[in-house]
Parts: structure tokens; C-alpha cells; sequence
């Protein structure tokens, strides 16, 4: 069956343990006893990209009779992705693309993988807009949203999903096609794929139009009610309608304040947000901007008549913003106790009142469908971690007790709610699906033990919820009180980091975001996925790999994760946190090239092995440089030995602008941010000590920085830093950008020459997400003569990361997809060049281009401010990939396979290295009569993964010359400065990482060494 999966998925399918577990669950937070009950493992995840390889799948898993589990995004929690009889997990992830959108007739028709709120982007370029969407669209897919069903955003106007699908597309467990339009619709829509998995939509859709937001306060919930249905009875044209308790608005507000106390390197908290008033009630009315004159003054008199506080745009416009955020009251948990249901107008005042009687600190909301219906969403917040949490999760089922006590239902079935089906899907619906299941599927090979109670659902589950049921209210509360509120884990970790995993929402809002994500399309690479394998480690299920820390340390510090995350954590600051506990605390070890980096920083101060004699070679003839100045220019690890045109230009332009300035010559170090993201925590403190007295003993008080890298670290790092260890820090800080749009505005920069191009900008992460500078490189290109300004699709805070040397070390053909979709986008607007004024980057996407045949110049954005100012500018591009190039190649000699490679064109040498006790041994082992020989050498082979990883560490210093001429021969083009370097840097590299990278080394290794010795035996036998 791998085969199989394999000839039909290439690299789309996976059997890896952490892989399989990451697609094997929802965003639920279930009890211990839950989870042991449902939570099972699928024998491997595909992903398919056609129809046709998922009805190649479907008739392959039917002939083998092996269970498959569909699944969008697994933003739900009602256990419809999980798969219970393991099988396969269908990850509809990358049908993504949107097929048709068809103006005339309003209809847009997509791939089930496409996100809810890309789909809506992509309308709104159109002019177009989805006539709702669910409260997740930032992370839901379409398909899911088809296969579970439900209402939204938009359904006080346009219903429920249902009422909006015109046809669906899906493959049917016989393996066929099949259409699906009006009454079949109900075959597939909310069965959760027992019947069929989705593999095209067609919806309708509507013009674009503004949305009018009206936000009022009440402090009477039935006033609240009642304002809906004078509503109502107004009839007037809205769109949506939806209403918060003061409760949820309470602990809402009370997670967000509880996130910003993150105390975490770095992290300085939460942006300022205007804040309704927190005790009372919120109603939020949505309506098209063009029913303006027919809605405004008829809604103002219904709201402040029944005593409402219509409150200030600015607020309104906050709230609806927040519309994908239900789950931030979860950081107070740090887990979340669900309910949903469907409840009738007229009983939901009742609900409500019932509910915070009965459930102390519920958080309410609730959505409008059509005018007689609402989608009731309450969460009760616990602590997974502690044994209470296993009473206060079945409190989940005395609020759906009382929503059905006032006429209300389940909203959606999925795996818990089996016994219930009937009634949340109509019980003649459901008679239909059950028999067209019996018919094409009778090995209930689609999706077992959801919808249908008798295709697998767990019986003891099935008793448990009835048992919760039925269990008396003030029994569950004696319970829970008598039960232990400790949290308690199998493992420890740092407690913000440890708290964080769980806190995460599982919401997969980071994951589509996510750079990472983009290169791998695996849910290992992304935050939600890092979050759960932590989350299991944490729980005793799961132990930390080297393979896993590696891709904890490949993040690329983009920081596209924070400003979507459900829960307001500091993601990226976290990770960030968390590098240096794997690296220095749990052992594991980081990225070779940081080593080398590393090593060359404690030498020379740089992280390109070059001298540090040569740091100011960059500096051009007519630029005078003081020895001591209130302003410094910082050039950088890069600018100052590879890409020095942007080095150049900076001082030009500091002094076209009669600017006197300083710099540190070859005292300037690193600026330490490698050394932060590879978790070498002792690295970094001794290039800060260094930069931070440099620039002390020469009286700055202004650094002026090229590099984003650099900028990154003074604005954020060092200011903790120099409080830790007692240094003042009070230096401005100006990014070149900046300090040249302040010459500009003052007059003191005048440009002589037009540059006649078609140019735009590369937000670089981080100056931008980091450090918030977006309008100074816009403001000083645009004052250009002759530059025409263009801006890419992504830009700004949305920018795309251009993959990050990160990459480019750890995995470069994902490096290089990044970076090509970053030049593809310039590309796309035609511009004549992509200018950046991050170095790092300007090596990715140059090499990226070039390794993917993309044609687009990659600049500095120095190097159009000196044209304009009359200098002569260097295109650095070539060096710069030829300098990469060399890094590149040592890169690969220090991997497994490089190392490998290495070690076979050096084994009579390994075999001379031998300890004197091993070698009669290995000599015996050449001399032994072939009949004989063959089996000891096999033996041998097996015996030399144990052997190897003791036995080299006393050998490489004898190795270590021809390690040194072997390096050289790989590497003919090598600098002189870092051939110079080799013989002190390259031994501590190797007894750095041979340790580590050994157990997997000699596996290899082993048949190279006893096939030399075979071969060994045949040239002295022929040679004799």
C-alpha cells in the first residue's frame, strides 16, 4: 500500500509518527478519558491535488478495505476529522484553487481547499463579495465548511451555507464523479464525507458593497432582544446581526490584558485597542453602505428606543474586526469548553438568563439566521492539565440541556453528537443519507463513526455523554470542587512556552500565514502544528527529535503568525525563547552553518570569515569617517564584505546630507542576530559586549543602520541585554531609510540625476512586522525623480518573507520556492527591479531567482538614492551569489550526506586512524579468504554504526589534515580569508557536530568502509 500512496502522491503523502498525529486531530480540548476513547493515529496523511488521484485513492482504499478520513483545515472540534479507525487522512489542503468566478450570473466555483477569506479577497479585486462566511474564515476551507454545514457571518440576510450552494461536486465512496444540485445537495452537505468527499463548489455570491458597522450597548439583555425584533418587524435590508453577553466581553478583554503579560525576551505587549464597555451588552448590525438612506435613521430610532448606546465608529469598527476572534477568552483557561446550538428567537433571552445562572463566567454570542434563529456559540474556560477539567468539560452538556429546554438544537452532529442527528438534520435527510451510505459504501470505508451512530462510534463514548446528560447539575459542581485545580504534566518546559501550547486555539489562522508552511505545506512547519507536538510532549505522548527542533529552528522570525493568532500570543518571541532551551539546555543541536558562523564570529567578529582587519576596506576614498561622533553608521556582517555597495551608498548619502558621522572600522561586530536565532546564547553576549562598548567609547548617541538584521537587534535585543548585564543604552536608532527621508524633508539631500525605472519595495520583516517602518523607504523612492512606484500583491504588515537565510542554510529548495514566490509578485507588476535594504535578503531572492530561472534585478535600495544623487553605483549581484555559492558548498559538506561523501574519499585515512587496538582487526578483515570474508565484513557493517560514533572523536586529529585538503578540493574557489581560517575553525566546527550528526553518519558510512575493504583486498591481490 506505500508504494502505492506513494507512486500516486510523490512527496504528498506521509507515514512520519508526528506528521500522522498533527492530521489526526481538531481544535477540540478534550479530557484525558475522552481522548483515550477517540483520539487515534491514521496510518498515513496524503494530499491530494486532482479528482482523479482521489478517485485513485478511493478505489484503492476500497479494494484494500482500509478507512479514509477527509479533512479541510480541522478548524471544528466536533471530532468529524478525526480518524477513528486510523486509515488514511485525506488532506484536501492543496485543491485550493479558485476555478471560475462568474460576474454575470454571481457564482464563484472553487476547490474544497480554498480559505474562507482568501476566496473573499480575491472576490472583493473583482468587485465582488461572498454572501457569508463562517467566523473562521481566516482559517476554514471551503469543503469543510460544505461537509460540516452551519451559518455565519451574513446569514441574518442570506441563511444558512446550504441555502447558498448551487451544486457540489464529489467522489462517492464507488469511486465515481457525481454531480450534486438542489434536494441531493443534502446527500453530501453536512455529512461529514461518509458519503462523498467534496472536490468542487459552486455558491452563489453578491456585488461589493461598503459595510455600515452600528455597535450599541445595552445594559438590559431583553432590551437587547427586543430591539431585534423591532428589527424584525422593520423589516429593514441588513446583513448580518450578531450580539455578545457583557460577560464574554468581560473575559474577552480579561485574555487579551493576560497575553500582554507574556513575559518573554523581546516581546514589549499589545498594540492599544479601543474597548467597548465591558458591562454591557453588545449588539453589532451590519448593512450595505448603498441601503444607507433606506436603514440609518429607522435602526438609530429602533437601538435608542429600546434604551441602547449606540457607540462611536471607532469602536464599531474594532468589534467587527474582532468578528474571526471568538476563542481569545481562551488564554484564561488555558482550554476552552465548548458549546454550539441552534436557538429560536423567541427562547433566547431565557437560554441566556438560564445559562449564567447555571454556569458561572459562561461567555455568550450569538449569530442571526434569517430573522427567527440564532447560532448560540458559549464557552466555559478550564485547565486541560488538571483532573477538574474532566467535570467541567461535561458542563459543555448541561448549556445544550438548556438550549433544548427552550426550543433549541445541535448545531452541527460530527462525532459527539450522533444522537442527535435527527434532529440537527431532519430525520428524513438523514434516512436518505443512511441509505445511500449502506449502498455505495458497505465497508464504511468514507470517514467511519460520524453522522451515523451505527458506522463505528465509539459505544463507551456514546454512554459517557449520555451518562454527562444525565448527571445532576449540582453533582457535576460537587465534583469539579472536589477534584484538583493543579495543573499536572509529564514534562516540564519553560512555563510561558509550556502555558502557550496549550493556550494555542488549534485554529490554523497562523498556518496558511505561516513562511514555513508555504515551503513545506505540512502542518509540522507550521505555529499550530508546533504548538501540538509541544502540547503532547508536554503530555508524555510524544518525545522531541533533532528532526522536530530543526524545524522549531528553522522559523524565519517573519512574524506573519502574531497578528493572526486567535489568542494574542507572541509567537515568534516564543520560539525565539525556546531556541536556546533546546540549543544549550535540552542538547539538541543547532544548524552547522551557525557553527560555522559561530566560530568565525569569536575570530574575527564577522560571520562571513573574512578578516577583521579588512571590516572598513568597504569605505569609499571621499568619504571622511570621524574617529569619534554623536552619529554612527552600522554597516553589517554583509554590507561590509559582500554586498558592500550598500555600505557605500549609506555614507554617501550621510554625507551628501552633511552628516558627521563614525563608525566602528574593524571593532564592529556582528550585529548578534544569527547568534540569537541559532540559540547561542554565548556567542551573542560577547558580540554585544563588544558592539556595546565600540559604540560607547565613542561617544554615540545616534546609530544609523542598514541592515534590518542589525536593526532588529538594537531595537529589541540590546535594550534587554544591556539591562542584564548593566550597560546604559540610550542610543537613537535611525534605519537608513528613515535618516535619509529626514535629510530629504529637511532640505540638507538634493537629487541631481532622474532614475527612470519601474521599481517596488521588498518589506523586509524585519524593519517592518518587527520594527514597524513602512513609510519612510516608500516616501524617500516616490521623491525620486523618474522613479515610477509600483507595489506588490503582498506588502506592508502582509508582506510575504522572502524565505530568510534560515532556510537557505536548512532546506534550499524550500528556499528557493520562497523566495521565487517573492520575485514572482514583482514580476507580476512588471517592475524593472525588486529593491530591498535587508542584505539577507537580497542574497535569498537573488539566489532564489536565479536557482528557478525568475529574470528580475535585485537591488539595494541605496544603491537608486546614490544613482539619483550622482554617484556611480556597483551592482553587487554577482558577488553576491559567487560568495553565496562558496557558503553554500561548505553547507553541504557538513551534512549527512556531505560528511558521508567526505569520508569515503578519505578512508585510508580513516583506516590508518584507527586505535592501535582495532587495527590488527580491520587488517585481518582484509585478509580474510573471500568464502569467509563476506560474512564478517556484513557482521562488521552492523558492528560499525556502535563503533564510529566512539572511535572518531580520538581520531580526528589525525583526520583533520586531509578533512583541511579535502575541503579545499570541494571548494576551489575558496576566499583566501577563509582558507586562512580553516585550520583553527574547522576542528572546533567538526567536534561540535560530529557528535550529534555520527549516529546517523556511520549507518551510511558502514557499507562504504566494509565494500573499501573488500575493494582493498582485490587491488593488493592484483597488484601482488
Amino acid at each position: 500500500m506505500r508504494q502505492e500512496l506513494e507512486r500516486i502522491f510523490g512527496d504528498r503523502v506521509t507515514f512520519d509518527r508526528v506528521e500522522r498525529m498533527l492530521y489526526s486531530h481538531d481544535v477540540a480540548n478534550l479530557p484525558t478519558a475522552v481522548e483515550k476513547m477517540v483520539l487515534k493515529t491514521a496510518d498515513a496523511v496524503v494530499q491530494p491535488e486532482t479528482a482523479d488521484e482521489v478517485i485513485e485513492l478511493v478505489k484503492l482504499a476500497t479494494q484494500k478495505k482500509i478507512p479514509l478520513t477527509p479533512r479541510g483545515a480541522g478548524t471544528s472540534g466536533y471530532g468529524g476529522v478525526i480518524p477513528l479507525r486510523k486509515g488514511i487522512v485525506v488532506a484536501f489542503t492543496r485543491m485550493n484553487r479558485v476555478i471560475n468566478i462568474d460576474k454575470a450570473n454571481q457564482t464563484v466555483t472553487v476547490q474544497p481547499g480554498v480559505i474562507w477569506a482568501k476566496l473573499e479577497e480575491e472576490l472583493n479585486s473583482q468587485g465582488l463579495a461572498l454572501r457569508l462566511y463562517p467566523s473562521s474564515a481566516p482559517g476554514a476551507t471551503v469543503g469543510g465548511w460544505a461537509g460540516e454545514g452551519g451559518s455565519g457571518i451574513g446569514s441574518y440576510e442570506f441563511g444558512f451555507f446550504a441555502d447558498n450552494i448551487i451544486e457540489l461536486k464529489a467522489i462517492t465512496p464507488d469511486g465515481e464523479l457525481r454531480t450534486f444540485s438542489g434536494d441531493e445537495l443534502n446527500i453530501i452537505n453536512r455529512s461529514e464525507g461518509i458519503t462523498g468527499f467534496v472536490v468542487e463548489v459552486t455558491i452563489s455570491i453578491r456585488e461589493l458593497d461598503e459595510e455600515k458597522k452600528v455597535l450599541t450597548a445595552f445594559s438590559d439583555f431583553r432590551k437587547l432582544v427586543s430591539a431585534i425584533r423591532d428589527i424584525n418587524d422593520a423589516e429593514l435590508p441588513l446583513w448580518h446581526i450578531n450580539f455578545t453577553t457583557a460577560d464574554f466581553i468581560k473575559n474577552k478583554a480579561s485574555a487579551v490584558e493576560l497575553a500582554s503579560q507574556i513575559t518573554v525576551q523581546t516581546h514589549t505587549g499589545l498594540p492599544e485597542a479601543v474597548h467597548p464597555p465591558r458591562d454591557h451588552h453588545l449588539l453589532m448590525v451590519v448593512y450595505p453602505g448603498s441601503k444607507n438612506a433606506e436603514v440609518s435613521a429607522r435602526l438609530q430610532d429602533i437601538l435608542t428606543g429600546n434604551d441602547g448606546q449606540i457607540l462611536d465608529d471607532s469602536i464599531a469598527k474594532h468589534e467587527w474586526a474582532e468578528r474571526f476572534y471568538t476563542m481569545r477568552v481562551k488564554n484564561l483557561g488555558p482550554s476552552l469548553i465548548p458549546s454550539e446550538a441552534i436557538i429560536p428567537l423567541n427562547g433566547i433571552a431565557d437560554v441566556v438568563e438560564e445559562a449564567n445562572r447555571k454556569l458561572e463566567g459562561i461567555s455568550i454570542e450569538g449569530s442571526m439566521v434569517y430573522r427567527d434563529g440564532i447560532t448560540l456559540l458559549a464557552f466555559l474556560t478550564g485547565d486541560e492539565r488538571t483532573a477538574a477539567y474532566n467535570i467541567g468539560f461535561a458542563k459543555s452538556l448541561l448549556m445544550m440541556d438548556i438550549a433544548k429546554k427552550h426550543g433549541g438544537r445541535a448545531y452541527s452532529v460530527g462525532l459527539y453528537f450522533t444522537e442527535d442527528a435527527a434532529e440537527a438534520l431532519g430525520k428524513e435527510n438523514l434516512q436518505k443519507i443512511a441509505e445511500f451510505k449502506k449502498r455505495l459504501d458497505p465497508h464504511n470505508i468514507f470517514n467511519p463513526g460520524k453522522i451515523l451512530s451505527d458506522t463505528g462510534t465509539p459505544g463507551l463514548l456514546r454512554s459517557a455523554m449520555k451518562l454527562g446528560k444525565l448527571t445532576p447539575e449540582p453533582l457535576l459542581d460537587a465534583a469539579e470542587k472536589f477534584l484538583s485545580n493543579k495543573p499536572r504534566v509529564r514534562r516540564k518546559l519553560v512555563e510561558a512556552v509550556a502555558r502557550a501550547s496549550y493556550a494555542c486555539a488549534q485554529c490554523g489562522y497562523c498556518t496558511d500565514t505561516c513562511t514555513l508552511y508555504m515551503g513545506f505545506n505540512w502542518e509540522s512547519s507550521s505555529p499550530r502544528g508546533k504548538w501540538f507536538m509541544l502540547r503532547q510532549y508536554l503530555k508524555g505522548n510524544l518525545e522531541l527529535t533533532q528532526e522536530m527542533v530543526d524545524m522549531f529552528l528553522m522559523c524565519t522570525t517573519c512574524k506573519r503568525c502574531n497578528p493572526v493568532c486567535q489568542v494574542n500570543l507572541p509567537i515568534m518571541e516564543l520560539w525565539d525563547e525556546f531556541r536556546p532551551v533546546l540549543v544549550n539546555e535540552m542538547g539538541f543541536a543547532t544548524y552547522n552553518g551557525f557553527q560555522m558562523m559561530g566560530e568565525s564570529v569569536h575570530s574575527d567578529l564577522n560571520i562571513w570569515a573574512g578578516r577583521r582587519s579588512e571590516r572598513a576596506d568597504w569605505v569609499p576614498a571621499d568619504v571622511k569617517i570621524e574617529e569619534n561622533a554623536e552619529v554612527a553608521y552600522w554597516a553589517g556582517c554583509t554590507a561590509s564584505f559582500v554586498t558592500t555597495n550598500t555600505a557605500q551608498n549609506a555614507v554617501h548619502i550621510l554625507q551628501e546630507g552633511g552628516v558627521s558621522f563614525c563608525t566602528l572600522g574593524k571593532d564592529e561586530g556582528c550585529c548578534g542576530t544569527p547568534m540569537l536565532v541559532a540559540g547561542k546564547l554565548d556567542t551573542f553576549e560577547f558580540i554585544f559586549r563588544n558592539n556595546i562598548e565600540g559604540l560607547l567609547r565613542r561617544g554615540v548617541k545616534e546609530v544609523v543602520i542598514s541592515c534590518p538584521g542589525c536593526y532588529m537587534a538594537f531595537a529589541h535585543a540590546y535594550p534587554i541585554w544591556a539591562k542584564k548585564l548593566g550597560y546604559p543604552y540610550d542610543f537613537k536608532l535611525k534605519h537608513i531609510s528613515e535618516k535619509t527621508e529626514e535629510l530629504i524633508n529637511e532640505g540638507k539631500l538634493r537629487f541631481k540625476n532622474p532614475v527612470n525605472k519601474k521599481v517596488t519595495w521588498h518589506d523586509s520583516c524585519h524593519i517592518g512586522r518587527h520594527s514597524g517602518i513602512y513609510d519612510a523607504p516608500r516616501n524617500v523612492l516616490k521623491s525620486i525623480p523618474g522613479i515610477e512606484y509600483v507595489e506588490m500583491e503582498h506588502n506592508r504588515e502582509d508582506a510575504l518573507c522572502c524565505g530568510s537565510v534560515l532556510t537557505r542554510i536548512a532546506a534550499p529548495p524550500v528556499a528557493d520556492k520562497l523566495g521565487a514566490m517573492r520575485v514572482q509578485e514583482a514580476i507580476d507588476i512588471q517592475a524593472d527591479a525588486l529593491l530591498a535594504t535587508c542584505p539577507c535578503c537580497e542574497v535569498q531572492l537573488r539566489a532564489a531567482g536565479q536557482n528557478t530561472g525568475k529574470d528580475m534585478a535585485v537591488l539595494d535600495f541605496t544603491d537608486f538614492i546614490a544613482e539619483a544623487l550622482g554617484y556611480e553605483v556597483r551592482d553587487s549581484s554577482g558577488f553576491t551569489l559567487f560568495m553565496w555559492s562558496v557558503f553554500e558548498k561548505a553547507l553541504e559538506i557538513m551534512t549527512v550526506d556531505g560528511i558521508v561523501d567526505m569520508m569515503s574519499d578519505m578512508m585510508p585515512e580513516i583506516m590508518a586512524a584507527m586505535p592501535p587496538s582495532m587495527q590488527p582487526m580491520m587488517k585481518g578483515m582484509e585478509a580474510l579468504p573471500g568464502p569467509v570474508q563476506s560474512p564478517a565484513l556484513t557482521m562488521m557493517e552492523k558492528m560499525i554504526p556502535t563503533l564510529m560514533p566512539k572511535l572518531l572523536p580520538s581520531m580526528m586529529p589525525k583526520l583533520m589534515p586531509k578533512v583541511l585538503e579535502l575541503m579545499k578540493q570541494y571548494i576551489p574557489d575558496m576566499p583566501v580569508q577563509m582558507e586562512e581560517k580553516l585550520p583553527d575553525m574547522l576542528p572546533k566546527v567538526m567536534n561540535v557536530i560530529m557528535p550529534t550528526m555520527l549516529p546517523k553518519v556511520a549507518p551510511k558510512l558502514a557499507p562504504k568502509m566494509t565494500a573499501y575493504m573488500r575493494d582493498n583486498k582485490k587491488s593488493m591481490k592484483n597488484a601482488g
